[in-house]
């Protein structure tokens, strides 16, 4: 499920799982608009959501509300990238 509040910068809370539509919905507001990014209350994420955080500049963090077992994903799924890359 996600929840969106409109006021700037856009609040978007997820609440469940992150994929699929969801994913889809949350890339199209991104490109829109600033985003408030909570997903505090995420319990399951596929490949390309975590491959989409991963990419995310490290100037969107501030906006990003991350469970800790996400950020641990999320920083694996990076070092990944950076180990393949040198």
């Amino acid at each position: 499920m996600m929840q969106i509040e409109v006021s700037p910068p856009a609040r978007v809370r997820v609440v469940g799982a992150l994929m699929g539509a969801a994913l889809e919905t949350l890339l199209e507001m991104m490109k829109a608009t600033e985003v408030l990014l909570d997903l505090s209350q995420v319990r399951e994420v596929d490949t390309d959501a975590v491959q989409l955080l991963t990419w995310l500049a490290p100037e969107p963090w501030s906006r990003v509300v991350l469970p800790k077992w996400l950020e641990a994903r999320i920083e694996m799924e990076r070092r990944s990238w950076l180990s393949a890359a040198a």
